[in-house]
């Protein structure tokens, strides 16, 4: 091999080491980048976020919270299909009310760790339309309809068996009429303190914000009572395959839903073949002291459901 071949040589090696030191060093910034990247996704933390959504049915940018567990978006990325609870609230309240008035977040956060069970729980506000539908007040079809599609497809939640829905007073009504409505939408009810009057009450008769219930700008006993959650129970067991699983908590000293309509109403749901769960408390009232300390049993409870579903 004369000279020049052999300076030849060496200029090839030389450069084959320049472009292999060049990809090995490129190689390990991207490995660093990506180390530092999945390092920060692993280590997010819950949050509530405050969402909205055009509802057509209400004609209106219409709010709603989400919780979100620890390492939501990591989870997610790797095809996680998330339970969820939908949670409605009282009477002159609105999204907001559970993650402000209660420890809401500090409870999901627990339990979510306990049952290593990432749970997505959405908090939509309705007024005051205790989840009826009217032409200027569509809540159900706009939660059924627009709500839990845009969440189910936006945060990758799982079907019905692995959802639930919960509420309290209003929202614990609300809950049931929504569930005993929709055969196999819901796999688990949660109700505390739950607005279910056999008779109407004089101040819910009074109310004009309730536009459900009123007709020719009068309160209509026949409207109400064809509302009743209970109405629809028959019809939704020859559906539901199977049954959701029934929580009902309340205090024996409500003096805003006294205790003698929930048990009527608990008495009717297991008189048609229902399951029911049934804690009546001996402290507490109508208020965010009492429910605040009730909501971790309450959440538990739906973990559990949860739970039996994943084995």
């Amino acid at each position: 091999m004369n000279k020049k071949s052999i300076v030849i040589v060496i200029d090839v090696i030389s450069l084959i080491i320049i472009i292999g030191f060049g990809i090995t060093h490129s190689l390990q910034a991207h490995l660093s980048h990506s180390a530092k990247d999945q390092t920060a996704i692993t280590a997010s933390p819950s949050r509530v976020e405050n969402r909205s959504l055009y509802s057509s049915l209400l004609k209106k940018q219409w709010h709603y919270r989400v919780y979100l567990p620890a390492n939501y978006q990591r989870l997610k990325a790797q095809g996680q299909r998330f339970a969820s609870i939908y949670m409605l609230h009282g009477t002159n309240g609105d999204q907001t009310d559970f993650t402000t008035k209660s420890q809401t977040k500090h409870f999901l956060d627990k339990l979510v760790k306990k049952f290593n069970e990432p749970v997505i729980v959405v908090f939509p506000s309705a007024e005051d339309s205790f989840y009826l539908n009217t032409k200027t007040q569509p809540y159900e079809q706009a939660i059924m309809r627009e709500l839990i599609p845009k969440i189910t497809q936006t945060y990758q939640t799982a079907g019905g068996n692995k959802r639930a829905i919960g509420g309290l007073s209003m929202g614990g009504y609300g809950a049931a009429r929504l569930l005993f409505r929709h055969p196999n939408q819901f796999s688990v009810g949660i109700m505390l303190s739950p607005a279910v009057w056999q008779v109407a009450t004089p101040h819910i008769q009074a109310n004009p914000t309730i536009a459900g219930w009123r007709q020719n700008g009068s309160f209509s006993t026949t409207l109400y009572n064809a509302s009743k959650p209970t109405r629809f129970v028959k019809s939704y067991l020859q559906k539901a395959t199977p049954p959701a699983a029934l929580y009902v908590e309340s205090s024996k000293y409500d003096t805003h839903v006294p205790i003698k309509n929930v048990n009527y109403f608990v008495k009717r749901l297991r008189q048609d073949g229902l399951t029911v769960n049934y804690q009546v408390d001996n402290f507490g009232g109508h208020s965010w002291t009492y429910w605040d300390q009730i909501l971790p049993q309450a959440y538990q409870f739906a973990f559990q459901q949860f739970n039996k579903a994943t084995q």
